[in-house]
């Protein structure tokens, strides 16, 4: 199996709380390699193409509140099978219902706002791991998974 490259962000609320340095060392705890990192302010523009299959959804308007609260760290990671392994590290996508020992299980919770803070975004596919490389790291050529 070929190494793989895969998106994980680090969102305001992991950025807020401190929880970059735990996910770095989750990542690298299980031997993958950090390609790049670095600290972004998420714009409009970015979400949209980030989120594009879910711009027409009611909670849109929530989600780039919530997504521009504060500074989000990105990281490239690479491996084999990277893109499954760092998915199921991060864990499901509603914190309450996220296995303890995940990354959400362990510091995301829901708030009385309604918005899902759940820490970190990572890739679901190799597909959209490539697209979503390219939006957050333009500068980075992402070779076909």
């Amino acid at each position: 199996m070929a190494e793989e490259w895969t998106l994980v962000l680090v969102k305001p609320d992991g950025v807020k709380n401190r929880h970059v340095g735990e996910v770095i060392t989750r990542i690298e705890r299980k031997g993958y390699q950090i390609i790049d990192l670095k600290m972004i302010e998420s714009t409009e523009n970015k979400l949209r193409q980030h989120y594009a299959d879910k711009v027409n959804e009611p909670y849109f308007a929530g989600l780039m509140s919530y997504m521009t609260e504060g500074p989000i760290v990105g990281i490239i990671v690479a491996g084999t099978n990277v893109v499954k392994a760092i998915h199921r590290m991060a864990g499901a996508t509603n914190p309450v219902e996220a296995a303890w020992g995940t990354i959400r299980g362990d510091f995301g919770r829901e708030w009385p706002d309604g918005n899902l803070r759940n820490v970190v975004h990572t890739s679901d596919n190799p597909a959209n791991a490539k697209r979503e490389i390219e939006i957050w790291f333009p500068e980075r050529t992402v070779v076909d998974q």
